[in-house]
Order: structure tokens, then C-alpha cells, then sequence
């Protein structure tokens, strides 16, 4: 296993690229490690919207100019990232979700199914057929009406004492497929909630799942390859004394980080895996990586604490590194839209970046 060459791969500053910054107002620290594979900010046809972590916010800018057109706060903490569909934009905290206007952050309908006093909600939202599905730190899945907020259908996924449904809802082969902390994913019809299939699993699930090649990747310490449509495991990749805290889907592999050594030493390993096996496993020097796949661009790109790099997904070589201001405090998982670059950094600027090129 080696680190990726530097010889391959070209250094740049983010100054260099930069199209236009912005620095959000009252910015504390504005990222959240996410568990699933959505970026943060979130590019629209003209706008670019952002959820901030601390204090909970989410922003709405020009996509040309970089101009802050509204912001909204949102009670306490924010979530790791916004979700756009069915014209709404979808925006939460530990307790709440919220539907909003995404034209001027107004709030259409919200959903807080046990008070906010306390953090029930982990999971982000996914939409399907006019419904929002959900899950809970109680070990629920609930079904919401797009329009209107109403509740569909909740139901209780186990009973163990640690039950949470904290993984983001994934609907493949017309299923809702979750993972639970109660280590087993589950399936259910989303008209009428009845369970499909469980899959007992080697340990809590939080990270995706995320459809790949027709099968659903459900994650724990381990990578499982089950069949959507009645949980059969097509493959499953384990790790002695490691595990999966993060994963990318691309149209060849699976591509993931591994938790690696305590305490942290900046190289983190990278695996891609599919159907026929482990493909490559690399070393990466990185702190804090979050890993998103453009299928626009045909990249993988990780953001971490010094900035954002750039690798082929076939082979795990890096092409671009690109450095952030030193007191930047990271980055999110960033968006590509037509060959631009979007990204946050911790401490509260959006950046629109030239793509470097191809």
C-alpha cells in the first residue's frame, strides 16, 4: 500500500481558482460530518444553499455572484446538508425537519415528532412518489406527506435498547431500505409500511446505505452488497480491527474510508470494492476526509481539514490538490456542477472555484 504519487498530481491554491467567496454572517462552525454521500452547499439553477451547523442556519446565495439572498436560522444546531425535491428544500436539525420555500427560506411545514428538548433526529430525509421517508433515534421509519407535512404511516423498525434508525433512507427496487444501530438493515413497502425483508448485520449501520450496480450498500464496520429486493448478501467486505466511516458509489466500485489507527496520523486508507472483490486499497494523506463522486466530471473528491483533493475513482490516483487558508478549519463535501466547483469551509466562506483542467 502506498500514498498516491505527487508526482502525478498538481498542487494549486484555492485563491487560484476561486471565482468568487462569500462569508456567511455569524458563522461559528459551520460544518457537520455527514453519514451519507449529499454535498454541502447544495447547487440549484441559480442558487447555491448551505446548511450551517453553529449556529443552526441555512443560507441561500446568487450561484453567480456569490450575493446572500436570504438566511434562515433554524433552532439550535443544523444538519450536515440541505436536500432539494418536489419543490421544497429540505433543511433540519437534531429535532426537526423542515420543508422550505427554497425561493426565500420560508417555512412550508415542519416535522418535530418528539419535542425539542433532545436529539431524535439523525437520519436525513429521502423522497419517493410524493413522500418523505425519515428515520429516528426511537427506531422508527416515518412517512410524510410531501406537500402538507402529514404524517403517512411510523413504523418501529426493533426494540432493542439501541434501536436508532440513524441512516439516511434509500429506496431501491421500489423498497425503503435502512440501517439500523440494532445491527440489522431493514425493507418496507412505502405504501403500506409492511416489512419486506431484515438482514441481521455484524454491527450498527449509519453510514448510506447507497444503491450500487442494482444492489443496496449497506455499511456497518463492514461493506455488505445485498440484493434490494429481498436482502440476499451478494458480497460482504470486513476489515480486522477497521472499519467503514464514510463511502462514495461510483458506477465501478464502492469506494470508502476506513476509521485507520488511534489517534489519528493524516493518512487515511481508501478501498474500493465491488462485486468481484477488493479492487485497490491507497493510502491518502488526509485529516477528517469526506468523500463525494461527480458523475458529471467522472471524479471522486475528498474534502478535508487543508482542503479539497482530487483522484481518478478507477485507480485511487490523485490528480489535483488544491489548499485551503490555513485557519479554513476544513471543508464539506463539495458540489460539481458543469465543470465548477462549490465549497464550504468551517469557518463559515462558500467558495465558487474554476474546475482545474482536465
Amino acid at each position: 500500500m502506498t500514498l498516491s504519487s505527487a508526482k502525478r498530481s498538481t498542487t494549486l491554491r484555492l485563491e487560484e481558482i476561486a471565482i468568487w467567496q462569500t462569508k456567511l454572517p455569524e458563522v461559528k462552525h459551520a460544518i457537520l460530518p455527514p453519514n451519507n454521500d449529499r454535498p454541502n452547499p447544495l447547487v440549484g439553477n441559480s442558487m447555491v444553499y448551505v446548511s450551517v451547523f453553529a449556529p443552526g442556519t441555512v443560507c441561500a446565495l446568487d450561484r453567480a455572484t456569490g450575493k446572500l439572498i436570504w438566511r434562515k436560522e433554524i433552532p439550535k444546531l443544523g444538519g450536515s446538508a440541505v436536500h432539494k425535491a418536489g419543490g421544497k428544500l429540505f433543511a433540519q436539525t437534531s429535532h426537526t425537519l423542515y420543508a422550505l420555500n427554497p425561493n426565500t427560506g420560508d417555512t412550508i411545514w415542519s416535522f418535530c415528532p418528539y419535542g425539542d428538548a433532545h436529539e431524535w433526529i439523525y437520519s436525513a430525509p429521502t423522497i419517493y412518489r410524493n413522500r418523505v421517508f425519515i428515520g429516528d433515534r426511537c427506531g422508527y421509519v416515518h412517512c410524510l406527506h410531501l406537500r402538507s407535512g402529514r404524517r403517512c404511516w411510523t413504523k418501529r423498525t426493533n426494540r432493542a435498547k439501541n434501536d436508532d434508525v440513524n441512516s439516511t433512507p434509500l429506496i431501491s427496487n421500489g423498497l425503503v431500505i435502512v440501517g439500523t444501530n440494532a445491527k440489522k438493515a431493514f425493507a418496507y413497502d412505502p405504501e403500506t409500511r409492511k416489512q419486506v425483508w431484515v438482514r441481521p448485520l455484524d454491527g450498527p449501520s449509519v453510514v448510506g446505505p447507497l444503491s450500487f450496480q442494482g444492489l443496496a450498500a449497506v455499511f456497518t464496520d463492514s461493506i455488505y452488497l445485498l440484493k434490494p429486493k429481498d436482502g440476499t448478501i451478494a458480497r460482504k467486505f470486513s476489515w480486522r480491527n477497521d472499519g467503514v466511516t464514510g463511502a462514495a458509489s461510483t458506477p465501478k466500485y464502492i469506494i470508502a474510508k476506513l476509521r485507520g489507527q488511534w489517534p489519528p496520523s493524516g493518512t487515511e486508507e481508501l478501498v474500493a470494492v465491488n462485486k468481484d472483490g477488493i479492487q485497490f486499497s491507497k493510502a491518502i494523506r488526509a485529516s477528517v476526509p469526506l468523500l463525494r463522486y461527480s458523475g458529471n466530471t467522472k471524479l471522486l473528491y475528498i474534502s478535508h481539514l487543508h482542503g479539497i483533493d482530487i483522484y481518478r475513482p478507477e485507480t485511487g490516483d490523485l490528480i489535483w490538490r488544491i489548499k485551503g487558508r490555513p485557519r479554513a478549519e476544513g471543508f464539506g463535501p463539495i458540489e460539481v456542477k458543469n465543470h465548477g466547483m462549490y465549497a464550504l469551509s468551517g469557518d463559515g466562506y462558500v467558495y465558487s472555484l474554476r474546475h482545474p483542467s482536465f
